[in-house]
């Protein structure tokens, strides 16, 4: 692979997974040259809308993962992971755009954090004349059984400046050691998640494991989010059950008992707000859940024995 850039590289893989991105990846993978890193891989979930078939004569420089049918978000990062061998990797979604010193100052603040699995900027986005948050780092709303970006949706004011540790990153511009994510196992990311909440259980694995996640708001970034929404509706489906397997596979079966009543009523009343709206839609997804359930406990199995 020819050489990314002539000047200092950063010690970090950028890995980013392609899937029917149109214009958009381009602008990721410009930002993405900008961090001067040692390797950047773009990893194709099999797109029918050619947005990755100019890559090779645009960017000969950046090396192009073609795979022959889509495996979700988790398991082409996996497969990025795998493709690389920096110090750092940094997951950045094609819908994102990194300011220029993003990655530097990532590396910078888990210089001083041994302990540190991960590190995250604010990423933010333009609503007409407001600059509001996309994510301020993830936090975990227990008692209503959903992990969410904090700040998303709000106007920034200056109300996330201040830097710290955060229940985990985004997984649309997070920066990772590369020890980190083998001492997590499974790869990094749990394939079986296929999208969404993959990088809500990775943090999970991780602060069980006594890592810490830390959130730099000096790292800056533009996140154009697509989110599940306006997606067949099966991605849909899974973004909601996959929730499940992540609280299955991860929480602690006696602190989950604390909060479980209010957890389950809060729940309770999502689904049938749910059932309002679009009830066989609903039903589907709800026929999905026993067997995420399923999936996390057979997971939570398998963790305890590789982490024995």
């Amino acid at each position: 692979m020819a050489a990314l850039s002539r000047e200092p590289q950063q010690p970090v893989a950028i890995i980013i997974v392609a899937w029917n991105s149109g214009e958009a990846l381009r602008a990721a993978i410009d930002s993405a040259l900008l961090q001067r890193p040692e390797e950047l891989v773009v990893v194709d979930n099999h797109s029918t809308d050619n947005s990755v078939v100019a890559l090779r004569k645009i960017y000969p420089q950046v090396q192009v993962v073609s795979l022959a049918s889509n495996t979700g978000f988790a398991a082409a990062c996996n497969i990025g992971v795998a493709s690389t061998r920096a110090r750092h990797v940094l997951f950045l979604n094609d819908d994102a755009v990194l300011d220029k010193d993003y990655v530097h100052t990532l590396l910078v603040a888990l210089s001083y954090k041994p302990r540190a699995a991960s590190a995250v900027g604010k990423l933010t986005y333009q609503d007409g004349a407001v600059r509001r948050i996309d994510s301020a780092g993830l936090r975990l709303d227990r008692f209503a059984l959903r992990p969410t970006d904090r700040g998303q949706g709000e106007a920034d004011v200056g109300q996330y400046d201040t830097p710290g540790t955060v229940f985990g990153p985004t997984g649309a511009a997070a920066l990772y050691r590369r020890s980190a994510l083998e001492a997590a196992g499974e790869g990094g990311f749990d394939a079986q998640l296929f999208a969404y909440y993959e990088d809500v259980d990775l943090a999970w694995r991780l602060g069980n494991l006594g890592y810490c996640h830390l959130y730099e708001p000096k790292a800056q970034a533009t996140h154009a989010r697509r989110g599940p929404f306006n997606k067949p509706v099966a991605i849909m489906q899974r973004a909601f059950v996959n929730r499940y397997t992540v609280w299955v596979k991860n929480e602690s079966f006696w602190r989950f008992l604390l909060y479980m009543p209010v957890a389950l009523a809060w729940e309770a009343g999502r689904i049938a707000l749910m059932l309002r709206r679009d009830p066989k839609s609903t039903l589907t997804t709800l026929k999905a859940a026993p067997r995420a359930l399923w999936r996390g406990l057979k997971a939570r199995r398998r963790l305890r024995t590789y982490a024995a």
